[in-house]
């Protein structure tokens, strides 16, 4: 019994340090390819001429990228940028596009904890233009459940201790999807897991999102499209601990709300 109340405190006081989006990268990723994954973005945050990255995301358009609420809480959008077309961050890449961002929404109902409504849209001062390197995600049909083998990308931690570990490249994994009441069972006592949730395997450890991570897509492999079907928002810290899935929002409860802001 003492060690269960130790290992809730533990996790309780985990995803209190996680709610602004400190603590979520990919460990047990490999490097992905130029490419593969031509929807995803890197949000930075800038200081004075630094740029650091912040949080991942999706482009659903021309104007409109997908990510994390946590990642502009409290903060200005004026101090943040999008580079798209990226692999490595640590160098200029031919293919890559920088764009400013203009202004973001907010889920209504998001509160800064890690709740489903941990969404958020941005909207660019300027359009990307889409090439085989820059595209748009697909989107998922509403209300659909995903299941099965799903994917997700990052430039988040590659750590499992408690001392970050970033990446230059982006990272990839793929996993499966639990089923909510699997997943309640796991982190029964920690936080609740709601019907517009998607967890990420897998139990056994040693694969998770990190530090970084959310706002990123999670996406489902379907007829040949990218299906986007859900957006990293909140792990246990450390990362990649047995038991404990990755937690994301799944995207197809928020296709009205999706649409509506882009």
């Amino acid at each position: 019994m003492i060690k269960v109340v130790v290992l809730c405190l533990c996790l309780a006081t985990a995803l209190a340090l996680n709610s602004d989006g400190k603590n979520s990268r990919i460990v047990g990723g490999v490097d992905a390819l130029a490419g593969e994954y031509p929807y995803i973005v890197s949000i930075q945050r800038l200081f004075l001429t630094i740029s650091t990255h912040v949080c991942g995301g999706t482009i659903l358009n021309n104007f409109h990228v997908l990510t994390a609420a946590q990642c502009f809480f409290g903060k200005s959008a004026g101090r943040h940028r999008v580079q798209a077309g990226k692999l490595n961050l640590n160098q200029f890449e031919p293919v890559e596009q920088t764009v400013n961002m203009l202004w973001f929404t907010m889920h209504p109902n998001y509160d800064g904890s890690p709740t489903p409504y941990d969404l958020a849209i941005v909207r660019l001062q300027s359009p990307f233009g889409f090439n085989s390197f820059i595209q748009p995600v697909v989107m998922p049909i509403p209300n659909s459940i995903p299941s099965g083998v799903v994917r997700f990308a990052g430039w988040g931690s590659t750590s499992m201790g408690l001392l970050p570990g970033t990446p230059t490249i982006l990272q990839q994994t793929r996993v499966s999807v639990f089923p909510n009441e699997n997943c309640t069972q796991m982190l029964y006592g920690v936080m609740p897991i709601t019907p517009e949730n998607v967890c990420l395997g897998p139990a056994t450890g040693g694969i998770g999102a990190c530090n970084g991570d959310a706002g990123g897509p999670v996406v489902q492999v379907t007829n040949g499209q990218h299906v986007l079907v859900g957006i990293i928002t909140w792990q246990v810290f450390p990362c990649g601990i047995p038991g404990v899935p990755s937690i994301s929002s799944r995207v197809s409860a928020f296709n009205d709300w999706i649409q509506e802001n882009s």
